[in-house]
């Protein structure tokens, strides 16, 4: 990492923010895509699925990821201190199996066929978080990384993505899909919340895909980027056919770390836009409300109290019993105290939409930080949840609600503690206070939160436990009590949850002294992996 990053132009982020997705040529020799890619085919056919470790046992990605175009374009985007979230996989798409020929489908098709063992799902998404469900942000606090090592034509079913689809509430019928020939090392990088969907592959050979997530540890003070005009103009390469300039404009703005600059607005006329079906109308809604009367939008947000939209709705197996799958119903329409039918929000194990009041309050910036306040003492969790997001968005603006927010982490709803978490890391100001708590989430067990969440095992508790390490993180990027930190970051290594080790580690690395380095060094020395013992032949 000696090469400066090569940084994004003022153009490429106004096309990320309309387009959601840029894609990226890394500079890195052919050679090492090469390498990659027969690695990943030695692995499929002779070893096992790595999961989050694929990294550790491809060492030579980090070739890819580290190089100036992606470290560049990463930090543009999620800041010069963002780190790599300990989540990582290997999306394969088989060769479809037929005795005649298999009509390719069309772009916009809905779940298509893929061949047996396919990892890549063909079905229009949104990702969610892992391994358990954080809220949806319209501006960018996580990045998705598509590396391609070789050539995917799309015969060979690369990933579809639909322009502008990531600030969607949920994904609505396919436009702006983009399928195009990837060529071989292309890095895409992509808004988190993006809907895009895998394509059958036609060909004979098995198609690779590894993906990683980014994370932002810092809000933004000032433009990441080669910034040179600070005025928002829709890009020519803009994919949707609908325009947000409010929209497009707030999260132009919020990069730049300018404060909330929205217009005055009736913010009772844009209120009865909100949850509407329609997405664009829906997204400018909140923006332009953003301009108007903040008790109005309190007003819209107390609206929502007394559902249980804290809790989960759980899908029901043929017998009727319960399962940990998210009720698909989730979708269906409910009548609110605003009128129209609007689409439920609630609280799933994928990723939550918050209500759109909660967007719009973020955007109304510090004049809605006492009302927000307020909302974070309301009995019902669900307000909880959508206040403390609103102030997480605010970033270092939202530092004085810091006390508030930390009294949410003794709630016993352990979904409210996730989202107050989640929101002290994104103020990343004024930390300190805190760290006692989070030494006692990382270092007591709570019965009450170890049911498993979700099949693969995930608890409540693990949750917890990694956005408490985030928030560590966070306090260790901005220079907070950093031998407090340090001691805390140090007794989560070897935590029950591998997220949490390795977002201490991280944490470690950046506060830099002997001791922290010392402490992150003796862990991973205990555990390092001989990567060239390979297979039968080679065992020691």
């Amino acid at each position: 990492m000696t090469a400066s990053p090569t940084l994004l132009t003022d153009a490429q982020v106004r096309s990320f923010i309309v387009n959601g997705f840029l894609r990226l040529t890394p500079d890195v020799p052919a050679a090492t895509h090469t390498e990659v890619e027969a690695q990943l085919r030695y692995i499929e056919e002779n070893e096992t699925r790595y999961g989050n470790n694929i990294l550790a046992r491809i060492p030579r990605m980090h070739e890819v990821l580290e190089c100036p175009v992606v470290r560049g374009a990463i930090a543009s985007l999620a800041g010069p201190d963002y780190y790599l979230h300990p989540h990582r996989a290997v999306h394969s798409s088989t060769p479809l199996e037929s005795e005649g020929e298999v009509p390719t489908p069309s772009p916009e098709a809905d779940a298509p066929a893929m061949g047996r063992g396919s990892m890549a799902g063909s079905g229009w998404h949104q990702d969610a978080q892992s391994p358990l469900a954080r809220a949806r942000h319209h501006t960018p606090r996580f990045l998705i990384g598509f590396y391609f090592p070789h050539e995917t034509p799309v015969a060979m079913g690369p990933t579809r993505v639909q322009g502008g689809s990531h600030l969607y509430a949920h994904p609505v019928a396919p436009h702006g899909v983009v399928l195009d020939d990837v060529p071989a090392g292309s890095f895409f990088v992509v808004h988190f919340d993006m809907v895009h969907a895998g394509f059958p592959n036609h060909l004979a050979q098995t198609r690779y895909m590894v993906k990683f997530v980014f994370g932002r540890t810092r809000p933004p003070t000032a433009p990441s980027w080669q910034h040179a005009d600070a005025s928002w103009e829709r890009p020519g390469d803009c994919i949707p056919d609908f325009d947000l300039p409010a929209t497009w404009r707030h999260i132009w703005n919020w990069l730049r770390g300018a404060p909330p600059q929205p217009t005055g607005a009736d913010a009772a006329y844009h209120v009865t836009r909100f949850g509407s079906p329609d997405q664009a109308q829906r997204l400018e809604a909140v923006y332009l409300a953003a301009g108007g009367d903040v008790d109005a939008l309190a007003t819209a947000l107390l609206a929502h109290a007394g559902q249980n939209s804290h809790r989960r709705r759980l899908a029901t197996d043929a017998s009727g019993a319960p399962t940990l799958r998210d009720d698909g119903r989730e979708q269906r329409l409910r009548r609110s105290a605003l009128g129209p039918a609007r689409r439920l929000r609630c609280w799933n194990e994928r990723a939550v939409v918050m209500e759109d009041a909660a967007y719009a309050l973020a955007a109304a910036g510090e004049r809605a930080r006492p009302a927000l306040v307020e909302l974070l003492r309301h009995e019902d969790p669900w307000l909880q949840l959508n206040a403390a997001f609103a102030l997480g968005e605010m970033g270092a603006r939202a530092a004085p609600a810091v006390p508030a927010l930390a009294r949410l982490l003794d709630s016993p709803q352990q979904v409210v503690v996730r989202q107050a978490l989640d929101a002290l890391s994104g103020v990343g100001a004024g930390l300190a206070p805190v760290l006692p708590r989070l030494e006692r989430l990382l270092q007591e067990d709570n019965p009450a939160w170890q049911a498993p969440q979700v099949g693969r095992g995930w608890s409540g508790e693990d949750q917890v436990r990694m956005n408490a390490a985030e928030v560590l993180l966070s306090a260790a990027t901005g220079g907070e009590a950093l031998a407090t930190v340090e001691r805390i970051a140090s007794g989560a290594l070897g935590d029950k949850n591998g997220y949490v080790s390795a977002i201490a580690i991280e944490a470690l690395r950046r506060i830099g002294t002997p001791t922290a380095t010392t402490a992150a060094l003796d862990f991973l020395a205990c555990r390092r992996w001989d990567d060239t013992l390979r297979g039968r032949a080679k065992l020691y």
